[in-house]
């Protein structure tokens, strides 16, 4: 038998979690799934489609950022029966979810691993892993930590979480699904659709409710746990509060049979054929002449499985509650309570560091105990170089960056580590993990680098000048476009730019003043992260007054630091002369257009930072968030198992500020009473960013589902479509104060030939996406939102934009 230990990402100052994949036959199991896991999966063509049970050291979105768009991803491929393992706050953290992802056939399994709970481990076929807490200094452990939990509210979590991604199945029926589901992949079809769409159906019925009605629900705990309500995000979820507690792993493999001794059964007079399987497995056989053979007599000892560790130490508070932890004891040397076979089993140990901790003297000595066999892989911020993982991503904006380096930033990057592995060990079995290293556990303990890729610097990636991928129709696709767009001159001054990739400057000059605007797109691609392009976030600096962020989906804040420059100033950004800290700490408005995971599951890492730069000193400074009621009330859901500054959140919900359809209503908004409620919110982000309008629209695409417009007192207009179809709500939006757009930031999924995809997906094509510009008179048009399929520039014609027709308004461009 073969099974081994892979890095899939190790701990940096870009992102501090490591995560790690075991494989044991076709099973594979996950631990730690922080934000840019599954891209990272896609990145480097790991298959984790397979995954029986994903642990998570800390229940925090460090370590658990990308577990929710994983969740989609595996209920959508048809995997069945998923366990996920974690600490106290683990159930709270999924049922917080159930606004935005409802598989209840995926059947997940949630082993909340609690101190102190004899039963609290996790064990099948292949793997047993039991949990080591460990606490910072002078954390007392409370009692609603500790042990078993049954209490009513428990209850209604575990409730919600199984009502959300459905319950476990038997493991027959969860190995008939996942071959079905492989010959379902194989034929190129999927025979059984997820339930996301009938998910949908129900939300936009109950969205078509009388609005007061709506409004007058009261969301109260169900005192019947059986009494199932009209919808699952009726049900309150219980309060709760943050945990420290982080928890290490102690993980041993199955264990390997004997091995069959064929001289020793002919010496017993057996022949080969069937009764050599039955001693291998156990059994014992009897010859023709009636002798009765046992399988000692010719099958060597079981050896017992291999053991690794996974040590997540987030800061030196935690390092003395780990050294004295007792299950640690068994597989070190020199103590009472030493265990040669552990020690002998035991065969890695992967130390998942925060910073300072690979560096105290306390935790170097523990380290020392172990015995030297034992290898150890140092994943810790100060000896893993920061390089840029997602090479070929990189590989196309150093190509875009030799065309126009002010418009196509390079990400930042290195390839030297902060200090040498010789500053903390001279041990030949001590390693820095890089991405795709394995190490073997069986047949034999050995440390494998052969797929290892070599990440080049965003430098030496510009100096090898590789042109975009694919390249090979680039030129093909430009010809195309230009030869279709003759017939008609081009009225946007940015219409032929429909290729925007992430991390890319648009400014209205090339030198702020105070009030001018910048806007990056940051992540340009749709539904989920790709190897070319992340899923939706665009960022806007407005000089002088702060920052703004348009949907903020999985890896938003590491696009960040590596754009902006984290710690130190990227030096390729001549766009906005601010680090990543400097940044976030001046961001005053995060907008999320609508409830898919693509465009908001960033949006607690982010709120995290923020609050962390900006909670102490004189910087106390409020954000505001525009969002639909579903997100505030994931936020406040999620606000108990980590502070994310939630007392400095203002909340306005994009319904409240909808604009008039009546373009002569002075107020401007749909209804006056609701906006009336959050104006004095309203205000304050107005003075806060120099706005002198801010107001959203109702757009075609899922319930609650919104546009949004800003208009600052320097003169410019900024609309962001969100993903919608051509919609006449966002047009109205566009030209309402009797002011065009100075830049439309809007979605263009598909190219042309993809218009029944657009539709059925409620997405818009380029070609619409120009007309939707010209319709509302905007000056410069920026697209984003690509589907992952869109390698090249997308094809448009301008016949396609003078066929656009929205009910309100007929035609959108007239035909010359």
């Amino acid at each position: 038998m073969k099974w081994y230990v892979q890095v899939v990402k190790p701990s940096t100052y870009n992102q501090q979690s490591t995560s790690v994949l075991v494989q044991i036959d076709s099973q594979r199991y996950l631990f730690n799934c922080g934000e840019g896991t599954q891209r990272l999966g896609f990145e480097n063509k790991m298959r984790m489609s397979k995954i029986s049970a994903i642990f998570l050291t800390r229940v925090d979105w460090e370590t658990m950022g990308g577990l929710p768009g994983m969740l989609l991803t595996l209920a959508d491929t048809g995997l069945g029966d998923l366990s996920v393992c974690g600490g106290h706050n683990l159930t709270h953290a999924l049922a917080a979810t159930r606004h935005f992802i409802m598989r209840n056939k995926l059947g997940l399994r949630v082993n909340e691993m609690r101190d102190g709970d004899a039963t609290a481990a996790f064990q099948d076929k292949n793997l047993q892993v039991m949990p080591v807490h460990i606490y910072p200094d002078g954390y007392a452990v409370p009692n609603l930590e500790l042990g078993p939990n049954e209490s009513t509210e428990s209850q209604v979590r575990k409730l919600l979480v199984s009502r959300a991604f459905g319950v476990p199945r038997s493991d027959e029926e969860a190995d008939k699904r996942r071959k079905q589901h492989v010959d379902q992949q194989k034929k190129g079809y999927y025979a059984e659709k997820c339930d996301g769409a009938t998910m949908e159906a129900l939300m936009q019925k109950l969205e078509e409710k009388d609005e007061e009605e709506a409004s007058k629900k009261k969301r109260a705990r169900s005192p019947d746990l059986n009494a199932r309500p009209v919808q699952i995000s009726d049900v309150s979820l219980p309060k709760t509060k943050p945990t420290p507690a982080a928890l290490c792993y102690i993980a041993q493999g199955p264990d390997v049979p004997g091995k069959f001794d064929v001289k020793a059964a002919q010496t017993l007079g057996l022949k080969p054929g069937p009764l050599y399987g039955k001693l291998t497995r156990g059994e014992s056989v009897t010859t023709p002449d009636g002798t009765v053979i046992h399988p000692s007599q010719c099958v060597g000892p079981t050896k017992a499985g291999g053991i690794f560790i996974i040590v997540d130490c987030p800061s030196p508070r935690y390092i003395d509650s780990l050294v004295s932890s007792p299950q640690f004891a068994p597989f070190l040397t020199s103590t009472e309570a030493s265990d040669e076979g552990k020690q002998t089993q035991l065969v890695l140990v992967v130390h998942s560091l925060g910073p300072d901790v690979a560096l105290d003297k306390r935790y170097k000595s523990w380290v020392s105990k172990f015995p030297s066999h034992v290898h150890h892989m140092l994943s810790s911020p100060e000896f893993v170089p920061d390089a840029n993982p997602f090479q070929r991503h990189l590989r196309v904006q150093a190509s875009m960056a030799a065309l126009d380096p002010s418009v196509y930033v390079l990400p930042q990057g290195s390839n030297h580590p902060e200090l040498p592995l010789s500053s903390f060990s001279d041990n030949a079995n001590v390693s820095v993990p890089s991405s795709l290293a394995i190490f073997e556990i069986e047949p034999k303990a050995n440390l494998d680098t052969s797929k290892v890729r070599t990440l080049l610097t965003p430098e030496e990636m510009l100096e090898q000048k590789i042109p975009a991928q694919p390249a090979s129709n680039i030129e093909e696709t430009t010809a195309t476009a230009s030869s279709d767009n003759e017939a008609e001159p081009q009225s946007l001054a940015e219409a032929s730019s429909t290729d925007m990739d992430d991390a890319n400057g648009c400014s209205l000059q090339n030198e702020q003043s105070v009030g001018e605007l910048i806007v990056c797109p940051i992540g340009t691609g749709s539904s989920v992260p790709g190897i070319y392009r992340n899923v939706s976030a665009n960022i806007i600096s407005v000089e002088g007054y702060g920052g703004i962020v348009l949907d903020c989906g999985e890896s938003t804040v590491s696009l960040l630091k590596r754009f902006l420059g984290y710690p130190l100033r990227n030096t390729h950004n001549t766009r906005i002369a601010q680090t990543f800290p400097e940044f976030v700490s001046t961001i005053k408005l995060l907008y999320i257009s609508h409830m898919h995971a693509d465009h908001h599951l960033g949006a607690i890492l982010l709120l995290r930072e923020w609050n962390k730069l900006t909670r102490s000193g004189s910087n106390r400074s409020r954000m505001t968030i525009v969002a639909p009621a579903r997100f505030w009330t994931w936020i406040c859901d999620y606000s108990g198992i980590e502070d994310i500054g939630l007392e400095r959140l203002d909340f306005v919900c994009c319904h409240d500020i909808r604009v008039s359809t009546d373009l002569t209503d002075d107020s401007g908004y749909a209804n006056w009473d609701r906006f009336s409620n959050v104006k004095s919110k309203v205000d304050r982000l107005a003075s806060d960013l120099g706005l002198v309008d801010i107001k959203t629209c109702s757009v075609v695409h899922c319930p609650w589902a919104y546009g949004l417009s800003l208009t600052h007192s320097s003169g410019w207009k900024l609309v962001y479509s969100g993903d919608t179809r051509p919609c006449a709500n966002l047009v109205t939006l566009g030209r309402a104060g009797r002011k065009s757009p100075t830049i439309l930031l809007h979605e263009a999924t598909h190219s042309d030939d993809l218009l029944e995809d657009a539709k059925a997906k409620r997405h818009t094509t380029v070609s619409e996406a120009v007309a939707m510009a010209l319709g509302m008179g905007a000056e410069n048009l920026l697209m984003t939102h690509f589907s992952q399929r869109c390698l090249s520039l997308p094809r448009w014609k301008w016949a396609n934009v003078h066929a656009v027709r929205l009910t309100r308004y007929g035609k959108l461009v007239r035909s010359p």
